[in-house]
């Protein structure tokens, strides 16, 4: 039972961790594409630029043109600093949009930023771009928009400073040439692309959220050695079954080294029974891991704040070469467990002990 519980345990853990960060990655590589273009020292590049007029033509790549910088979004008297991103089509997380396409006049919020405004869909919002240095001397530049979409996408950096327009907007907004702009997002990655002459770099979006992830692997092997433990705890549980056996059948044991049987032979009897013991807890808590994971998955009974974890229920991931090195692992320990007190049988005097039965 407790091996089972053990096995239990650690499938979930591993499952919800890998769920984690599978979710997480779905997500921000949705967002973001695979990787990013960029100016070394965060100037717009040129499309026209020998550096990069290669790449950009090579139909192996799906590569879009991005415009991004900040500025002021003002509803009413209400008014927020935003982040601005010009693209032609919106990123995949926001595909179950009415369109892809980023469409003039139109522009679309992130729920917490469209909540701090009080603005709905439909509704019309004014941008104010006075920080850049492209921006004309005469002051400000002010433009309207119209809400066409309200997106959540779980992840509260994006979700409350973010908002897309048409990319040639954003260039006439921001003051940008008609063939400059921020960066270049490539959507589909090759090890080649992250070699670059400068002043480009190429940035992955696993390189741009480093630490999230190193956050993720560090928190990884703690929770794989507490759950490791309980596991540990149904293999000392039946190291202590084998070796009470053991004591318990001393002068069954000794009749049959009497009678013939070799001592390793009965070791062997009792390193199998160890061994099924232990596959059975393993099989058993797997099996039991799996009806909790697809319970989770069609119901969603466990629930987590969102504004904290990227997302509103626990996330599950079931991973079949995981569950296999579990129960192996697990298999192989049992039989070293269940060998550990047959040690002494090498010490049993079958002689003596039927001499007082």
């Amino acid at each position: 039972m407790g091996l089972c519980i053990g096995v239990t345990a650690l499938m979930l853990t591993t499952s919800i961790i890998n769920g984690f960060q599978e979710v997480i990655s779905n997500k921000l590589s949705s967002i973001e594409g695979y990787g990013r273009v960029k100016h070394l020292l965060g100037k717009s590049i040129d499309l026209k630029d020998e550096l990069l007029e290669s790449f950009i033509k090579d139909k192996t790549y799906q590569i879009k043109p991005f415009i991004r910088d900040v500025c002021m979004i003002r509803k009413g008297k209400r008014l927020e600093g935003v982040l601005i991103e010009g693209v032609s089509e919106y990123p995949k997380l926001l595909y179950n949009m009415e369109s892809v396409y980023a469409e003039n006049g139109k522009i679309i919020l992130g729920e917490m930023l469209a909540n701090s405004l009080g603005v709905k869909i439909g509704d019309k919002i004014f941008l104010q771009n006075f920080s850049s240095e492209r921006t004309s001397s005469l002051g400000s530049k002010i433009i309207s928009f119209k809400v066409s979409n309200i997106f959540n996408t779980g992840l509260q950096e994006y979700d409350k400073s973010i908002a897309y327009i048409e990319i040639s907007e954003a260039q006439n907004f921001f003051g940008f040439a008609n063939n400059k702009v921020s960066g270049l997002i490539v959507d589909n990655g090759s090890p080649f692309m992250a070699d670059f002459d400068y002043p480009f770099y190429f940035e992955t979006w696993k390189d741009r959220h480093k630490l999230l992830f190193e956050w993720i692997t560090i928190q990884r092997w703690p929770a794989y050695i507490m759950f490791g433990l309980i596991t540990l705890v149904g293999l000392v549980n039946l190291f202590a079954a084998i070796a009470m056996i053991i004591i318990e059948k001393n002068g069954q044991i000794a009749i049959l080294i009497s009678e013939g049987m070799q001592k390793k032979e009965v070791r062997n009897i009792f390193m199998l029974q160890g061994g099924i013991i232990g596959l059975l807890g393993a099989l058993i808590g797997g099996l039991l891991s799996i009806l909790l994971i697809k319970i989770q998955k069609e119901y969603g009974l466990l629930n987590i704040p969102s504004d904290i974890y990227f997302m509103d229920q626990i996330p599950f991931s079931f991973n079949f070469e995981n569950f296999a090195i579990i129960m192996i692992l697990v298999f192989i320990c049992s039989i070293i467990a269940s060998w550990w007190p047959t040690r002494s049988l090498n010490h049993l005097k079958s002689s003596e002990i039927l001499r007082y039965e």
